[in-house]
């Protein structure tokens, strides 16, 4: 069903998930009630919401506090545990890959040294930063014990100008690595096994 603006329903119950989850997540832990003015949904909406996402173990019950009258209000906050995040920096002297929960909480990391190319200076290996942010991944992965499949996606970080391209994804144009046009993207999924989501 489409409604005149053109959004769905379907949109419109992906944007009030979002909109719950977001609170949660910079605002938690928030109560049902709290929630309603925070996200400007109605009552019978976060109620609906909310309980999609329970059921969907995205989010769990962190307590109650005492309302002004009547029952106490159960507060609710993101689960830590439905999903992970890596990290990762390449920076100029080594590269960094880091395991989060939800909550932003370190569950693991893995360090490798860069060092300056042969010719000099500090320019970069683009085969072996691939091969250190794989390395890095399968370390962290293997460290916390979380399989690949419960990763929500990696972030990374490189000195430089990112251009998003159809054909390679993420191209790095890092000047003080030496880098000019570096499919980035495309290189670490042809190097990394993660499920296409990621």
């Amino acid at each position: 069903m489409t409604r005149s603006n053109g959004r769905t329903v379907r949109d419109l119950r992906r944007e009030n998930r979002t909109a719950v989850l977001r609170r949660l997540y910079f605002d938690g832990p928030m109560s049902r009630f709290a929630l309603g003015p925070a996200t400007g949904l109605s009552s019978g909406s976060i109620s609906n919401v909310v309980a999609e996402l329970v059921a969907e173990g995205l989010v769990e019950e962190a307590g109650s506090v005492d309302s002004a009258g009547g029952r106490p209000r159960i507060l609710l906050r993101v689960a830590p545990a439905s999903g992970r995040m890596i990290g990762v920096d390449v920076g100029e002297t080594r590269v960094r890959v880091e395991l989060f929960d939800l909550t932003l909480t370190e569950l693991a990391r893995a360090e490798r040294p860069l060092a300056p190319s042969a010719e000099g200076g500090e320019r970069y290996e683009v085969g072996v930063v691939v091969d250190h942010i794989r390395d890095g991944i399968a370390e962290v992965l293997r460290t916390a014990e979380v399989p690949a499949e419960r990763l929500l996606g990696v972030g990374i970080g490189v000195p430089g100008i990112v251009e998003r391209t159809d054909a390679d994804g993420a191209v790095v144009h890092g000047q003080t690595i030496g880098w000019d046009a570096v499919p980035l993207e495309r290189l670490l999924r042809e190097a990394v096994d993660l499920p296409p989501e990621v």
